[in-house]
């Protein structure tokens, strides 16, 4: 571990080495506990958006003109995941279909696609089509700065930064809150298995 990785932890723990390792170790298992809630809102997050795509622009939205100039138009990043993710299946000999494009897209391409510059086109129509349990006095805004925060969340510990120092219930809280928006039924039947706020009392 280099010196400035350690720092942070030891700056934390009052620099008592100890300590620093223990909270070390317990960042790391925050993590690894967060993961099975934000995977869930991953999966759930892009197979609503999914619907609206396919609403506004047939179940091939992936290679629609109107879709494809709709990105050119707002965030030509977008294509360009587009375009990588079909390389990498023509790579591999696997077939392009909707499926595959949705599985090789990353989290933040679907965050994108929830802000505002997509709203006329897209959200203005199909906001409650593809997340009907999101609450009526919440909007499109609401769940794109949620979904944004979780993917920022998401970021960080794919990278092994320190989230120990973020008001981590708050996080979880967060992440359950659009998982039950985008599925409730997801929602009832992972609440058991994560083991966020139990990692959290561990706290060394």
């Amino acid at each position: 571990m280099s010196h400035e990785r350690l720092a942070t932890y030891l700056s934390a723990a009052g620099h008592d080495l100890h300590r620093a390792l223990a909270l070390y170790v317990w960042n790391a298992r925050l993590g690894e506990a967060f993961h099975t809630p934000i995977q869930a809102v991953e999966v759930g997050l892009r197979n609503r958006i999914c619907v609206a795509l396919a609403k506004e622009f047939g179940a091939a939205w992936w290679s629609s003109d109107r879709f494809l100039a709709l990105l050119d138009a707002m965030d030509k990043r977008r294509i360009a995941d587009l375009e990588q993710v079909r390389r990498r299946l023509q790579k591999r000999q696997v077939a392009v279909a909707t499926g595959q494009i949705v599985a090789g897209l990353s989290f933040g391409f679907w965050v994108a696609l929830l802000q505002k510059r997509y709203n006329p086109a897209l959200w203005s129509q199909h906001l409650r089509l593809a997340f009907p349990h999101l609450p009526a006095e919440r909007s499109r805004a609401d769940l794109a700065d949620r979904a944004r925060r979780i993917a920022d969340l998401r970021n960080r510990i794919s990278h092994h930064e320190p989230i120990f120092r973020n008001d981590v219930s708050k996080d979880f809280s967060e992440t359950m809150t659009v998982l039950e928006w985008t599925c409730p039924e997801t929602h009832r039947w992972l609440r058991p298995y994560c083991r966020v706020p139990e990692v959290m009392r561990q706290k060394p």
